[in-house]
């Protein structure tokens, strides 16, 4: 337990020091969302309407521009292999990568919502639905990526293949994020949606590092 404590500390701080791609994705959501009241004009209640939609497809794609360098650079200096031989299971490994990107890209999207949601036009009495979809549904992006960006990793190429094979797995997680908060606002109530929302997270967790495990092993065959 340790060493996963370790090595998430260790990512963290090289995400920190070599923040770019880090602050370009967090940059990335912000423009997005102050933008999109400038593209959609200015009446209210189409802005109210929209804005659960309008800021996880920001979200959706703010991860998705950094997660393909996930696992990409510790894969090809080796460091991937390192750690595995020093009997820390490879799977584990992904998942304290997956818990340090959350924490470099998913947490800042999280704390940055509640301020934006009133740029972007939303009633700020729903911050409360839009912070806890953007808290259940980051986690789950993460994990969901992390297995096309193992893939990445084996193939050498990323980029647009990367975004094309993870898009379609996210869709499910977009639809119920934006959906609960546009059934909050519509009077119906956006519970439903959240425990889907919230059935999507262990299941990821259980799943994806032995998916993003074994592909990363293909690659080592």
């Amino acid at each position: 337990m340790r060493n996963f404590f370790k090595l998430v500390l260790r990512d963290f701080k090289l995400v920190i020091k070599g923040s770019n791609e880090t602050l370009a994705a967090i940059m990335f959501y912000v423009l997005a969302i102050i933008m999109f009241p400038l593209s959609s004009g200015t009446e209210t209640d189409l802005l109210s309407k929209i804005a659960g939609g309008a800021i996880w497809m920001a979200a959706l794609f703010s991860s998705l521009l950094s997660l393909d360098r996930m696992l990409r650079s510790d894969f090809e200096d080796g460091s991937l292999e390192l750690m595995v031989l020093s009997k820390m299971s490879l799977e584990s490994i992904i998942l304290a990568k997956c818990l340090s990107h959350w924490l470099t890209n998913g947490l800042p999207l999280v704390v940055l919502s509640p301020i934006l949601c009133i740029i972007i036009g939303l009633d700020f009495s729903y911050w409360w639905i839009l912070l806890l979809t953007l808290l259940i549904g980051t986690p789950s992006l993460t994990l969901i990526g992390a297995t096309p960006a193992a893939l990445s990793c084996v193939i050498g190429k990323g980029g647009v293949i990367t975004a094309m094979v993870m898009l379609p797995l996210m869709l499910p997680i977009l639809i119920l994020g934006a959906g609960a908060i546009e059934a909050e606002i519509s009077g119906l109530g956006g519970i439903g949606h959240l425990y889907a929302l919230s059935a999507i997270l262990p299941i990821s967790l259980l799943v994806a590092p032995f998916l993003a495990a074994k592909a990363v092993r293909l690659g080592w065959e």
